[in-house]
């Protein structure tokens, strides 16, 4: 595991992100994370958590949370042993972590060896190690956030991070690489300018680069910026710089090469193809090969390597560039071959003079221009060419061949013909071409002679993990890889500047080359891509069409253009999406605040119909359009994605929605404080099944919804409220509460709402099963299923997360057995399953399973035990995980294996909600007291004699495992239940 605290609060298990819980919990492992390995009190950690301030109940709740956190980091763990990673100890708690698992500690380590490097006199070493800290970083911040205990922790890690970004600085100048780190230096000046010493870096870094004006520019602006903010004069260092400067009297840099920091990695494939082609061609059968890609995919990288390899045969290799700046001058590629011909030895009396006076620009339109001039050039290069690689071979590189003039590519395809008896190898460049008409054609004849082409991809994971570990020292974590790749699509030039920018933020550099991009669009080119960037996604063509105003055919012909073709990427059919995710978030960035905000909007009403984006895209669209009065918009669709969030048992997500949902509802009149109590109850519904019955944040939310039920008016229907707090109540063992709000329920609902009417006769069922009133819970459920089958299906497929309307199906179930009507039970399970596919609800189909598990306790059925724990860790919920843990461990001891008793009894959930829902209150009760372990060793009481497990001999087992599960003696009834025969529950 890996845990990050440099930047937002991250743990990492192989790669994965595990997540943690809710706010409080987060905050209980950021606090750990800032002690590791040290003993830390619950006393501390309790006024920590709650500012100084905690609650009675802090140290139930932090016993809770600590329980929570276990299960997270150590999932594994078997629930009755001890945890290796949060340990528990007298008055208090230990996290034991690795060192170089926690990414602060690693940060602190590479920092002071940087340091000591520099100390030693090793700038490159010193550099490699404090890029590798910096890389470690994921924000500008810690994970502290607004914990008070730590921000004195918090401000001495941003402190060190400083000091890190200014030694890299010193190391990178140290070695002469003052050109490439004046970048991050100026940043780094503008964003502390009281900072001295990185000012006079910057002073120094721009002198070595010739820039001696702005040097002396960068010391008036600290000094102006040291007089007016604090009223001093810039230190003797930095005055005795400024005069060295004035007179020419820096000392010179170090003779230091420039830092490799990486190879060529991710391209063994084409380096290899790239090497057979310069061997075939040394060997006499001249090749062409064209290296196909994106801008900074690493082509002309490729070509460098493959250039490198021919010099060190001892091979000449001449380059010709053609600039992407527009139209180039004819034979502007050519040109630079034929200069760098001529002037090698292997030219000699070729007639090298001639072919360069033979080279003209290009034909004319005068009336006396000679038609076979052109060819006469043609020859003249190629006769030039071939002197040339008669002796050793030869290279020819034709870097950006994409950009060049229609003459030299006519040139090229002219030589072609020529190449196959030579030993030339021609390695040409260039970006995707299909929309530059006389590349097409060239490249099509070109084909016909033999040409190669390569198509260099992205990087894959591994070679990415090698980039970085190449490039800082040390290995990366897989998620830091995923996350990178991501970003970048893999693409090389795009790693290594967002390796060399501190923090991760897209460098001068990435944000330069979007910039230039976009700015060569039309407006209505420009509009369809920042639709793009706001999205964030890809975009179906029509939805696009629809944002824009414009027809879809016409969106389609503008994205084919070649200025914009390269910039975007096919999605699937009819889809299309920005080509590299740093494209989007840089045009995103660039996007003035307004324009954002009414592309956003746009965007959302394109897409209003709920078909396309999803209700939580809709919603967070909208929230960006705040500014244009939308706030209507974004209520509406913040509820729908609450709802969607629950439907898909994703309660985290449907709870953030909610909560921002009550927050744009907090005004205070009556309309608004019954629509935030339906918001309030929903949580309410929502954080039982999360945190628990017992916890804070269910109390906080409880004491919301009854002020906003005094707030809600006389005419406000309380329904609602009486059913979640009656159920609340129930949870936590309340009976006498639950039952008098089940009664006010079923009175208030009366015939007119049969669903509230349904829930307000479970509530009375749920109340008279648990205190023991097996008849009257019977009549009461029976009554509750009588008015839920009143109610729609598609009515309750919209109750998900709240009222549960199988619990009276499933409760009931539980009565009849324990009556003795075993097969009406069975009935009531399969029902409640069929309503659970019917309304399709995962977290119902997980509490079927559950209730099946009960009753297959209640009946002894060792086999239909096995199948409810399957069923319940299908449902894949942590709740229901733990009950499919204890039913399997039932199950073999109710097979005669009496060695797991203790795991059984470890692995009981000792939390369970009266209606169904996993609580953390110790007021709990086991939804079927008769055979809980606990309540068996105080009740003295079985479910069933045939429950009872017996030893592989026959017998009972001994009462050596009472202590587990069982009791010594068994007494005839149930210490609660009715007491007649017909509802006696055991033999």
């Amino acid at each position: 595991m890996r845990f990050g605290v440099l930047g937002p609060l991250q743990v990492w298990r192989d790669g994965a992100a595990v997540p943690v819980g809710g706010p409080k919990q987060r905050d209980l492992l950021t606090l750990l994370l800032f002690r590791p390995n040290v003993f830390v009190s619950a006393d501390w950690l309790s006024d920590a958590l709650w500012d100084g301030a905690p609650p009675a109940s802090a140290q139930v709740t932090l016993r809770t949370y600590v329980a929570g956190l276990r299960r997270a980091l150590e999932p594994d763990r078997d629930p009755g042993g001890e945890s290796k990673v949060l340990r528990g100890l007298p008055g208090g708690y230990e996290l034991c972590v690795d060192p170089d698992a926690l990414d602060a500690a690693r940060f602190e380590a590479l920092a002071d060896s940087g340091a000591r490097a520099l100390a030693d006199g090793d700038p490159r070493t010193a550099e490699q190690a404090f890029l590798s800290a910096l890389g470690l970083w994921r924000g500008d911040s810690v994970a502290a956030g607004d914990l008070a205990a730590l921000r004195t922790e918090a401000a001495r890690l941003v402190e060190a991070r400083r000091m890190a970004e200014e030694g890299w600085h010193a190391a990178a100048i140290a070695a002469g690489r003052h050109a490439a780190v004046l970048p991050a230096l100026r940043r780094f000046v503008a964003d502390h300018p009281e900072r001295e010493s990185a000012r006079a870096r910057l002073m120094l870094a721009l002198y070595r680069s010739g820039q001696q004006t702005a040097a002396l520019a960068v010391f008036d602006e600290g000094r102006r910026h040291l007089a007016e903010d604090y009223g001093v004069e810039p230190g003797q260092a930095l005055r005795d710089l400024q005069r060295q400067i004035l007179e020419h009297a820096v000392p010179s840099p170090p003779d230091a090469q420039p830092v490799v920091t990486s190879s060529l990695v991710g391209r063994a494939t084409e380096l290899a193809t790239l090497t057979d082609l310069l061997t075939s061609a040394l060997d006499g059968s001249g090749r062409i090969v064209a290296l196909v890609g994106e801008a900074g995919i690493g082509k002309t990288s490729l070509a460098t390597a493959v250039s490198d390899q021919a010099r060190a045969m001892g091979v000449p290799v001449v380059w010709g560039r053609c600039p992407d700046l527009g139209q180039a001058p004819p034979f502007w590629l050519w040109s630079q071959v034929v200069r760098a011909l001529a002037a090698l030895p292997q030219a000699g009396e070729s007639g090298a003079a001639a072919a360069l006076n033979g080279f003209t620009p290009g034909p004319t339109a005068t009336a006396d221009h000679d038609p076979a001039a052109r060819f006469h050039a043609y020859e003249a290069v190629a006769a030039l060419v071939g002197a040339v690689a008669r002796q050793d071979g030869l290279v020819i590189v034709l870097d950006d061949l994409h950009a060049a003039d229609r003459d030299s590519l006519l040139l090229l395809r002219f030589l072609a013909t020529a190449l196959p008896a030579s030993r030339v190898l021609v390695v040409a460049t260039l970006r995707p071409y299909g929309q530059l008409p006389d590349t097409v054609a060239a490249l099509a004849d070109l084909a016909r002679v033999g040409v190669r082409q390569l198509h260099p991809a992205g990087l894959d994971t591994a070679a990415v993990t090698d980039l970085v570990r190449a490039r800082t020292g040390v290995r990366p974590p897989d998620a830091d890889v995923a996350r990178l790749l991501a970003r970048t699509g893999g693409n090389p030039f795009f790693l290594t500047e967002l390796l060399a920018s501190p923090g991760g933020s897209a460098p001068p550099s990435i944000r330069d080359v979007v910039r230039s991009r976009f700015a060569a669009l039309s407006p209505a080119g420009r509009g369809c891509l920042d639709l793009l960037c706001v999205a964030g996604r890809e975009l179906d063509l029509r939805l696009l069409a629809a944002a824009t105003g414009q027809p879809v055919t016409e969106v389609a012909e503008l994205l084919a253009e070649p200025a914009i073709a390269h910039l975007v990427a096919e999605a699937g059919p009819g889809a299309i999406r920005m080509r590299h995710p740093l494209f989007a978030e840089v045009g995103h960035a660039e996007l003035p605040p307004s324009r954002r905000a009414l592309l956003h909007a746009r965007l959302a009403d394109a897409a209003a119909d709920g078909t396309v984006l999803a209700p939580a895209e809709l919603a967070h669209h909208y929230g960006q359009a705040l500014g244009l009065g939308r706030e209507a918009d974004h209520l509406r669709w913040t509820l729908r994605a609450a709802e969607d969030a629950t439907r898909r048992v994703a309660y985290e997500d449907a709870l953030a929605h909610l909560e921002r949902a009550a927050a744009l509802l907090a005004a205070g009149s009556p309309a608004t404080a019954r629509a935030e109590l339906a918001v309030q109850l929903h949580r309410t519904a929502l954080l039982q099944i999360t945190v628990g019955v017992g916890s804070d944040a269910v109390d906080e939310v409880c004491v919301r919804a009854r002020e906003l039920l005094t707030l809600a008016g006389p005419d406000a229907d309380s329904r609602a409220a009486l059913w979640t707090l009656g159920e609340l109540a129930a949870n936590r063992a309340e009976f006498q509460i639950a039952e008098d709000l089940g009664g006010r329920l079923s009175r208030a609902a009366g015939a007119g709402d049969p669903l509230l009417a349904s829930a307000g006769s479970y509530l009375l069922g749920a109340v008279s099963y648990f205190t023991g009133r097996l008849a009257a819970a019977e009549e009461h459920l029976s009554r509750s299923i009588e008015r839920l089958r009143e109610v729609e299906v598609r009515a309750l497929a919209e109750q998900v997360g709240r009222t549960p309307p199988l619990s009276p199906l499933n409760f009931r179930a539980l009565v009849r057995s324990l009556r003795g009507d075993a097969a009406a039970a069975r009935a009531d399970l399969a029902e409640a399953a069929d309503l659970a596919e019917r309304t399709d609800d995962p977290y119902a189909r997980g509490n079927v399973a559950m209730f099946t598990g009960w009753l297959a306790m209640q009946q002894g059925d060792a086999e239909s035990g096995r199948a409810a724990a399957e069923r319940c860790r299908a449902v894949d919920v942590p709740h229901f995980t733990t009950i499919a843990e204890f039913l399997t461990e039932w199950v073999a001891v109710r097979g005669g294996d009496l060695d797991r008793c203790d795991a059984m009894r470890r692995r009981r959930p000792s939390t369970l909600s009266g209606c169904g829902r996993p609580a953390r209150s110790p007021r709990r009760r086991w939804p079927t007291r008769a055979w809980s372990p606990a309540t068996a060793r105080r009740r003295r009481c079985w479910p069933t004699r045939a429950s009872r497990p017996r030893s592989t001999s026959g017998s009972w087992p001994p009462n050596s495992c009472a202590s587990a599960a069982w009791p010594a003696r068994t007494p005839t009834t149930c210490a609660w239940a009715p007491h007649s025969p017909r509802h006696r529950v055991l033999s």
